[in-house]
């Protein structure tokens, strides 16, 4: 356990025996720089200079004993000061970068490398969402941004998920409920999220090999994305006969039901494209099916 914390207090800055000596004292204070080198496995020609390392930055305090001993910042304080530090370092970094003229463009495709920083990626997303959440993915990956879902509803951001797979029932669920498992024999994991019609993440989700993702602001791509979406949604719900009407995209008022009358001018004699799939057409062909249902 020990290593396991280290190796996390490591990531934020510190060396490996810094984050060890921390550590060692949470489980054994007071102690001597003696006693914390023989129980955090610390050299004792290392120990001084790290126990000063310490002292430094707030993270130890020594008390008026001899030989002097140390007590530890207790974690909820430490990580505070580690959260304020970082934050003023982001804030003279970004005041920095205010004063460079720049011109790159979001509107291109980054990359996100690896299955952390993709799944990382889409709960800052989650996050920020302010009217809607369009998604498509696995099992797997729902579980893993299950709890920003869940606070992306309690804000009143409207989630609609489609999946192939069996998924929470969180916001507007559309889903073949088939096994994972099975699925995986054919085919990889994928994720396409589309945040208020203006953000898109989209690429395999990977978690043994380094794969990369998409991410763009491109409004014609994040637009074809969400229509790739509400095209599976609607298939999904010719196939089971129910409305989907509520997941419909309309990028202006009106545009599906001129859509769709103007391909049955183009088509009369086919069925498919009689469809109607604005909410007007959906509520009518739900009301005629329930007709249709008494009378047999």
């Amino acid at each position: 356990m020990l290593d396991r914390i280290a190796a996390k207090m490591s990531e934020l800055g510190f060396t490996k025996y810094e984050a060890r000596a921390y550590v060692s004292l949470l489980q054994n204070y007071p102690a001597t720089r003696y006693e914390l080198s023989k129980n955090s496995g610390v050299p004792r020609s290392a120990i001084y200079d790290v126990i000063n390392r310490l002292e430094t930055v707030g993270a130890v305090s020594a008390l008026s004993t001899r030989p002097e001993k140390y007590i530890p910042l207790p974690p909820d304080q430490f990580l505070k000061m580690i959260e304020q530090r970082y934050q003023q370092k982001i804030d003279q970094f970004r005041e920095s970068l205010s004063e460079l003229d720049t011109n790159v463009e979001s509107e291109q495709l980054w990359n996100i490398t690896g299955y952390t920083n993709l799944i990382s990626k889409a709960k800052e997303m989650i996050q920020e969402a302010r009217q809607e959440i369009y998604l498509s993915c696995w099992e797997r990956e729902i579980r893993e941004i299950e709890k920003e879902l869940h606070y992306a509803l309690k804000r009143g951001v409207k989630v609609v998920l489609f999946s192939f797979t069996e998924v929470p029932h969180i916001g507007l669920v559309f889903s073949y409920e088939l096994n994972e498992q099975e699925l995986e024999k054919v085919w990889d994991h994928k994720i396409i999220l589309v945040r208020d019609r203006e953000e898109l993440l989209m690429g395999e989700a990977n978690r043994k090999t380094q794969r990369k993702a998409a991410w763009t602001t491109n409004k014609a791509i994040v637009q074809i994305a969400a229509n790739h979406i509400v095209l599976d949604i609607t298939l999904f719900g010719i196939r089971a006969g129910i409305d989907v009407s509520n997941a419909v995209i309309e990028m202006h008022p009106g545009e599906m039901e001129l859509l769709g009358r103007l391909l049955g001018q183009k088509f009369p004699d086919n069925p498919l494209i009689q469809l109607d799939f604005s909410k007007n057409g959906m509520a009518l062909k739900n009301n005629l099916k329930k007709t249709k249902k008494e009378k047999s």
